[in-house]
């Protein structure tokens, strides 16, 4: 049984989709996510800024980055659960193809300047979202992807 259950929810199930071919390395990254999201072989960094309480990256092969977050088992003896948020190209020339810019805009929140601290994933502790703001997040991404 995997120390975490990982969660493509049904909005970015599209952009995992379009990694099919691209050599990203995603299916090597969601299995390492299944085992431990804050392990030092995987590169997890949080997000900084106003994500940065409820976001962690970690790289993909190509340019791509992937975004997920920590929701709490939801029995005492459950599973946590890893939840994919999104998965771009890294572009900050490019802002409107931008993953990190497209995160932000998704949680409507500002992006922070280039050239921040990404500190490890679960230094300070899991990033935890709460479900109102996933069910919001998700909602915003189903339009983007329409």
């Amino acid at each position: 049984m995997p120390a975490f259950e990982v969660i493509v929810p049904r909005a970015v199930r599209g952009l995992i989709d379009d990694l099919a071919g691209k050599r990203a390395g995603y299916r090597a990254i969601y299995d390492q996510l299944g085992r431990d999201p804050c392990s030092e072989q995987l590169g997890a960094y949080r997000l900084s800024g106003p994500l940065e309480p409820i976001v962690c990256g970690v790289h993909l092969k190509r340019g791509f980055r992937l975004a997920f977050t920590i929701q709490p088992a939801e029995e005492h003896d459950g599973v946590s659960r890893v939840v994919i948020l999104f998965v771009g190209t890294r572009e900050p020339r490019h802002r409107d193809r931008d993953a990190w810019t497209i995160l932000h805009d998704l949680f409507d929140v500002d992006n922070p300047p280039s050239g921040h601290h990404q500190p490890p994933c679960c230094a300070e502790g899991l990033p935890e979202i709460s479900e109102v703001q996933l069910d919001a997040f998700l909602d915003e991404l189903q339009r983007m992807r329409r």
